[in-house]
């Protein structure tokens, strides 16, 4: 059954890589603010299986928080440096592990459905030890675009084939173009156990070919977790790459709204908060609350 699963997830979001890939390749190729080349470094930490994981940091200089970062399938963490910087620049310290699904990743080849579902969940387990440990007492964010939402959501409490992965020191949920409801997957019960704030970015055109023909499966975790500092801004013509390729003002938006969203929730900012009630949406965005 999981293994049924698994590749049933797997194979959902490399059918919806086609039009997601050339952003993400555009965004990976070109060049990189001299800020975020110079915060980036990479630690290499060791998962129980033998293998090494590769992991991106993109330490802030006033860390307030940590954010736990999963790319979307077949990604790396470099292309999302639009929304990194910005984080990090805010007082966010990023930490993203380079998952073997990834085209960037030496054992990609000989990576099986199976073997991605499971060594993704190892990776995140591995690196929130590393934050733990490096970095006691910061509020724990997870976040992740397309396959690394759904592990975002997975360490909430989301529940799917894998069992419970909920960690209880996740402060906060980010979750970027989530991949939908995959049968034997994501299933209306999925979220039932996902009390953590979430906040969920779209858009109206997110489709995953092959299995997502209707973007409002995306709504699944806002629509059937229980209510309660729940968020979803969903922008107009947005598709399943928004986020690589958002221009500035809808850029803008997300990284603003992300960033008072996990200020007003992990650390109890009450101007964040403040701003986010009143956070009204311009023309070709909805906002919905719960």
């Amino acid at each position: 059954m999981i293994r049924r699963a698994a590749s049933a997830l797997v194979l959902a979001l490399s059918l919806g890589l086609a039009p997601v890939a050339p952003a993400f390749a555009r965004q990976a190729s070109a060049p990189v603010s001299s800020a975020a080349a110079t915060a980036a470094t990479h630690v290499e930490l060791s998962a129980p299986d033998g293998r090494t994981i590769d992991v991106s940091v993109w330490q802030a200089e006033n860390e307030q928080a940590v954010i736990v970062f999963g790319h979307g399938w077949g990604g790396a963490p470099a292309a999302y440096h639009r929304i990194i910087e910005y984080w990090v620049a805010h007082g966010f310290t990023v930490v993203a592990p380079l998952h073997t699904d990834s085209a960037r990743h030496p054992r990609n080849a000989g990576a099986t459905p199976q073997t991605i579902f499971m060594t993704r969940i190892v990776d995140l387990a591995v690196v929130r030890g590393y934050v733990k440990a490096g970095h006691p007492g910061k509020p724990l964010i997870a976040a992740g675009h397309s396959f690394g939402s759904l592990n975002a959501l997975m360490e909430a409490g989301a529940l799917t084939m894998a069992g419970p992965q909920a960690d209880p020191d996740i402060k906060v949920v980010v979750a970027l173009s989530s991949p939908g409801l995959i049968p034997q997957v994501v299933t209306p019960s999925t979220f039932a156990g996902v009390t953590t704030p979430v906040l969920m970015i779209t858009g109206d055109n997110d489709l995953v070919r092959g299995f997502v023909t209707d973007p409002r499966d995306h709504r699944a975790p806002f629509d059937t977790s229980p209510a309660g500092d729940k968020m979803l801004v969903t922008f107009a013509g947005g598709d399943h790459s928004l986020i690589a390729n958002a221009d500035a003002a809808d850029m803008d938006l997300i990284a603003r709204t992300t960033t008072d969203f996990i200020r007003a929730h992990a650390l109890g900012d009450a101007a964040a908060g403040a701003r986010l009630d009143a956070l009204t949406a311009p023309e070709g965005v909805t906002i919905e609350r719960r």
